[in-house]
This record gives C-alpha cells, sequence and structure tokens, in this order.
C-alpha cells in the first residue's frame, strides 16, 4: 500500500523551494510531524535540521522559531508544502538531493537521521492503516465468538 494516486505535482516549483528557500516544512499525508530545515546560520549558531510537530498557523511556527532558533530574525524565504506521496517516493525519486547538497557538517546527519525517522513513521502508519488503529480506525470489527 503507497499512495501513490496520481496526484501532479509541480517538482519544479518544488525543487526552487528546496534550492532557495531559509526555512522549509514539508508536511506527509500519513501522519502529523513534519521534516523542518533551516539553511540559516550565522556566527553562533549553524543550520538546523529535524522533525517537528504540526502547528495551527505561520505564526505559531514564527513563535516556535523564536524559541528554538532565536539568534535569526524572521526568515527570508519560509516555505511549506504537503508532500502527496510517500516519504519513500520523495526520496526514491532524488527530490530532496537539491536540499541535502545545501547542508553541512552535523546538520547533514540530522538530515539523514530525520529521513530515517519518517520512513520508520511512515512504515509505521502503513501497518496502522492495516491492522487499525486510533489514527486509522479498521471499518470492520472483530466479532466476538459465541
Amino acid at each position: 500500500m503507497r499512495t501513490e494516486n496520481g496526484i501532479d505535482v509541480d517538482i519544479q516549483a518544488i525543487e526552487r523551494i528546496l534550492a532557495e528557500g531559509d526555512l522549509i516544512t514539508i508536511g506527509f499525508s500519513l501522519f502529523p510531524l513534519r521534516l523542518l530545515v533551516d539553511t540559516r546560520e550565522n556566527e553562533h549558531d549553524g543550520q538546523w535540521a529535524g522533525i517537528v510537530e504540526p502547528v495551527a498557523s505561520v505564526q505559531e511556527r514564527y513563535l516556535w522559531l523564536g524559541k528554538h532558533r532565536g539568534s535569526f530574525g524572521p526568515p527570508r524565504a519560509f516555505a511549506f508544502f504537503v508532500w502527496p506521496k510517500t516519504v519513500r517516493n520523495l526520496v526514491e525519486r532524488g527530490t530532496l538531493a537539491i536540499l541535502r547538497a545545501r547542508l553541512r557538517g552535523e546538520t547533514l546527519h540530522q538530515f539523514d537521521h530525520a529521513i530515517e525517522q519518517l520512513l520508520e513513521l511512515e512504515r509505521q502508519a502503513m501497518r496502522d492503516a492495516v491492522r487499525g488503529s486510533r489514527a486509522w480506525p479498521a471499518i470492520w470489527e472483530a466479532q466476538p465468538r459465541s
């Protein structure tokens, strides 16, 4: 079960965002967590990549940034998009290579680790969807034995 469901994606627009964005947040359809990459750096703080909780608004994300990346002002180019296919598809098609090439040192390791975590979250969501869970209720119920 994969969600490669024929939704068209403007790859060129996404590649532009990944090549130019200061702060990039990517959402996924099978789970709520987001990949956040901040490519900014200064004399005190380097780039950052990791998995974050979703927020309800851009203002909430700015509050998060103020708390966690306070040595930076507002990002010059902030982008958020939801990837409508699987994380696996995003990785396999090489789309993230553009963003990955912009990262250095520890941030590159953070990014790779975050991708591995996202792939595991996706595998778990697919298992839950098949088995049924709170997030993915089964459409059938087990019948009690008489």
